[in-house]
């Protein structure tokens, strides 16, 4: 029974090829579709951890700073092989349109990632010796909170 459905799979895909239309498309947007999922859950777990509530001003935060900065680059590279990849072979207007939406939503996550990384530059006291205003960080929380309503809102379209 597993080899008749296994026979059956690759004559459907071998069928797709053959109509012109190609299966490598669903895996280049399905394949960046799952990376940046993976990439915002580290996020959300880094970000839990800089947010911990026995963090304080002696807590170092060059390490969550040095994470949040390899994924985006992480980011960065997701987006460039997809686009790599969708050069390579010839994309129908559905898988572009796909292929931006990801690159929109990977664009909106960099921007999230960056402004908290900003926010914990500043107060972040082993790079900043002078006093961090509480103002300031409400102000940089606030924009920070915003950017992810942003991402979150891409996300619900």
């Amino acid at each position: 029974m597993y080899d008749f459905l296994k026979t059956i799979l690759i004559l459907f895909l071998f069928k797709l090829n053959i109509y012109g239309s190609s299966v490598k498309p669903l895996f280049i947007n399905k394949n960046m579709q799952i990376k940046i999922s993976e990439i915002e859950k580290k996020y959300q777990s880094l970000k839990r951890s800089m947010f911990f509530p026995q963090n304080d001003n002696q807590t170092n935060y060059n390490i969550y700073l040095e994470s949040l900065s390899i994924l985006t680059e992480e980011l960065k590279e997701v987006r460039s092989i997809a686009f790599v990849q969708a050069y390579d072979i010839k994309l129908d207007r559905e898988y572009l349109d796909e292929l931006s939406i990801l690159d929109k939503k990977s664009k909106k996550l960099i921007n999230v990632i960056i402004s908290l990384i900003n926010t914990f530059k500043e107060y972040n006291p082993s790079i900043h010796k002078k006093p961090y205003p509480f103002v300031s960080y409400r102000n940089n929380i606030q924009n920070h909170i915003d950017k992810v309503g942003i991402f979150h809102c891409l996300q619900c379209n």
